[in-house]
């Protein structure tokens, strides 16, 4: 074959497969195009997050105004540096009043107490908005959860244990426009000022204190009567409840609640409440007031048949509510 054919042969095959040659060509230079930019585009260093620290966990829509948001972060840095470096009083002296008074009851050693109880150890944190709500006096709160861990930067993780502590904080602003806090899951306090009253039984709440998880009353009660008046021996059901719009909640675990013929006494109740659920305390209910003539109390050194006896046997068995609204 002389060099005359071979190009006309060359000639004859790209003539034939012209259309084929273009696309592959075409393909070709398609993907080392693609691989030059890719070989070329800088992968981010900016990791990709979705924290927002003052957006609310409980609900996405609600957010900490920005204008608190620097001023909440800097309180809570100035809180957790003066408790790391043990000048507890230097962080008590951060608090609300009303959280020294009624959460501490003005002791800078109980809230010290406190404090190592949470970190007993200088530690890091994180913050995030829990929930934000209104009170029904207008006052906006905002309520964020802290947790403390270990710096891992300094002990290292080698043989570790992860684990961590952590406490709500609630910002507000004062009567004085000033924005203050609350710690260890203490929310606001308040002076319900209700009574209710019969001829056996005066009924005084005198004391509101809201945690973010239960709420604790101070109640006054004073038996007007001659006899022996139970409230409280678990012998029947829902004997003290919390209302609330949908449903009651028990009274936690207490001692016994009887009252002696003329005696008044103060207890205290407590009951299990989340602040932020939507639902607000209407009243507390005393669904099974027994004015006794006789009452051997309950226990293993009563036998079973006194005690049902005594009960069926009381003078009068009634029930009672004191409006506490909100």
């Amino acid at each position: 074959m002389n060099f005359a054919d071979l190009r006309l042969r060359i000639r004859h095959f790209f003539k034939k497969y012209k259309k084929i040659i273009i696309i592959i060509a075409c393909i070709w230079l398609v993907i080392f195009i693609v691989d030059k930019l890719l070989s070329n585009q800088k992968p981010s260093t900016e990791p990709t997050t979705t924290y927002e620290p003052h957006t609310s966990v409980m609900d996405n829509n609600k957010k900490t105004p920005v204008s608190k948001q620097k001023e909440i972060e800097s309180i809570i840095e100035e809180y957790v540096a003066a408790c790391n470096d043990g000048n507890y009083q230097k962080a008590y002296d951060l608090l609300s009043d009303d959280c020294k008074k009624y959460e501490y009851n003005d002791s800078v050693q109980r809230f010290m107490e406190h404090v190592l109880d949470v970190m007993p150890l200088p530690r890091k944190y994180a913050i995030q908005d829990y929930s934000n709500m209104s009170l029904s006096d207008g006052t906006n709160i905002y309520i964020y959860e802290v947790k403390y861990f270990d710096d891992f930067l300094a002990t290292g993780l080698t043989d570790s244990v992860y684990s961590f502590s952590s406490e709500k904080m609630t910002f507000y602003d004062n009567d004085n426009n000033e924005l203050v806090m609350n710690v260890g899951n203490y929310i606001y306090h308040g002076d319900p000022d209700a009574i209710s009253e019969n001829n056996y039984l005066k009924i005084d709440v005198t004391d509101r204190k809201v945690d973010y998880d239960k709420e604790t009353y101070q109640v006054l009660l004073t038996n007007r009567s001659n006899y022996k008046i139970v409230l409280y021996n678990e012998q029947e059901a829902n004997e003290i409840c919390l209302k609330l719009p949908n449903e009651t909640r028990m009274l936690k675990e207490t001692d016994e609640i009887v009252l002696e013929p003329n005696e008044s006494r103060t207890v205290t109740m407590t009951f299990d409440k989340f602040v932020d659920d939507g639902d607000s305390s209407q009243s507390i209910l005393f669904n099974n007031v027994r004015v006794m003539e006789k009452y051997s109390g309950v226990g293993e050194d009563v036998p079973e048949e006194v005690q049902k006896s005594e009960l069926d046997n009381a003078i009068t068995k009634i029930g009672m509510s004191v409006t506490i609204d909100g």
